[in-house]
């Protein structure tokens, strides 16, 4: 499986991604006041991430400091005209690791073509490549039912060819879901395949449930 690499400083509660300081960009309209962006109701936990894949001891919330990239790169969890973004991180402190990232947009339209264009992006993942040992394929892209939003599912394999049997493979699992003018990415990794699919979608329900419903 690819290294993760080395970790960026990202935004959380509150603050500006790619080491800006400050508050989010831009205001709520007096409207929307009462259902404005909250990391703490509108994100999963680590409590939430342990209950959709329980077989995982997932322990470790990460609220600051820096994450590491997800697989796809920083154009796989936003889109343009971010008005507001929250991320944070999930680990077991051993082989699995996932990241949600949700963001605000002005628009309802902003905001659903944010969600095409980091569907693109994921489909793509220019930003990631196997190692020459490796190869890699996509094994699901679907959109997952019952979620409280439009939400699509794609997952990358990383896996060795037949020249390197001993070496491990990695599963990257995605979740985009679109709700409003808010876009929530999940974006995980694990050894094998990653967390299983009906996990996964458990998850993603969960945290399309969290979402405000801001238009």
């Amino acid at each position: 499986m690819n290294k993760l690499g080395k970790g960026r400083k990202i935004a959380v509660a509150g603050m500006l991604a790619l080491g800006l300081g400050g508050v989010a960009l831009g205001n709520v309209p007096a409207a929307n006041a009462g259902v404005g962006l909250a990391p703490a109701t509108h994100m999963i936990k680590v409590s939430e991430v342990k209950q959709a894949d329980p077989k995982v001891p997932w322990s470790v919330q990460i609220n600051s400091g820096q994450l590491q990239p997800t697989y796809c790169g920083v154009g796989s969890t936003e889109g343009k005209g971010v008005t507001k973004r929250f991320a944070r991180a999930y680990t077991d402190d051993m082989a699995s690791y996932g990241r949600q990232h949700v963001t605000e947009y002005a628009t309802v339209a902003a905001a659903n073509a944010a969600h095409t264009t980091i569907v693109r992006t994921i489909l793509s993942c220019t930003a990631s490549k196997p190692a020459p040992t490796h190869a890699r394929k996509i094994t699901e892209n679907r959109v997952v039912k019952g979620a409280a939003g439009a939400t699509r599912v794609i997952r990358w394999y990383d896996y060795p060819k037949p020249n390197d049997p001993g070496s491990e493979a990695g599963g990257f699992p995605y979740a985009v879901t679109v709700k409003g003018k808010v876009v929530s990415v999940l974006a995980f990794s694990g050894y094998g395949p990653g967390m299983a699919a009906p996990n996964f979608d458990k998850l993603a329900r969960t945290a399309a449930t969290k979402l405000p419903k801001i238009n």
